[in-house]
């Protein structure tokens, strides 16, 4: 058992949490949501915070290719994700901008090394950017979410418009959102990331839409067993 407040990392959501019952367990440097949610919720329809898991961005004409030779997997698709041999995600946003997302236990301090490894002097035209601090991410899970981002969202999100490992770079309860369709075992999942200083408001109006089709929240140790299921 651990607080938010004892590490220096904190979800911008952990206000919300709190007051919805969380436990925290540590994952890295952070305190993650525990004890909410089970399977099956998630499979219908969940909500789940993935903020204090590690993530990155790249931006640069150079970009595609210096991730190539970082040995991630990727191509120069704009709006399409590709899954990591460790689970993570590469969102590809244009062809020279990705978002790189954890894998669900953790990246093992892949991030850290990919960030750290960048040197101006190197002379290639990418350079990192700190999406941990620019923006919250958000998971719906389950069968149920397309018809909830119906209420919210400025475009179709259903499973046969949207299939897995696409992204749509548009508007979640008016705010600016990056959302990918990547699922988690045999659940739909869509992550959104949307920024920081407006996670609170976006996760208000993301459970309130969910009420209406029986939503709840789950944590991270729910959307692992998913994974492993």
């Amino acid at each position: 058992m651990t607080t938010p407040e004892e590490h220096l990392r904190r979800t911008p959501l952990r206000a919300a949490l709190v007051n919805a019952g969380a436990a925290w367990a540590t994952a890295g440097n952070c305190a993650v949501a525990d004890r909410l949610g089970d399977a099956e919720s998630a499979r219908h329809l969940a909500i789940t915070d993935l903020s204090p898991l590690p993530r990155l961005g790249f931006k640069g004409r150079e970009t595609i290719a210096a991730m190539q030779k970082r040995g991630l997997t990727v191509e120069a698709t704009p709006n399409r994700a590709f899954r990591q041999d460790d689970g993570g995600l590469c969102l590809v946003l244009a062809p020279g901008e990705v978002i790189l997302l954890s894998p669900l236990p953790g990246d093992g301090g892949r991030m850290r090394e990919l960030h750290d490894q960048w040197s101006l002097d190197s002379g290639e035209r990418t350079y990192p950017l700190l999406r941990s601090d620019s923006h919250a991410w958000i998971v719906i899970t389950g069968a149920k979410a397309p018809e909830m981002f119906a209420k919210i969202c400025a475009i179709d999100l259903s499973l046969d418009s949207f299939p897995d490992l696409s992204i749509a770079q548009t508007s979640v309860a008016k705010l600016s959102a990056i959302v990918t369709r990547a699922d988690i075992g045999k659940t739909p999942a869509f992550h959104i990331l949307a920024d920081s200083a407006s996670a609170l408001y976006l996760f208000d109006c993301l459970t309130d839409a969910a009420q209406e089709f029986g939503g709840s929240l789950a944590c991270l140790n729910v959307l692992k067993n998913l994974e492993d299921g």
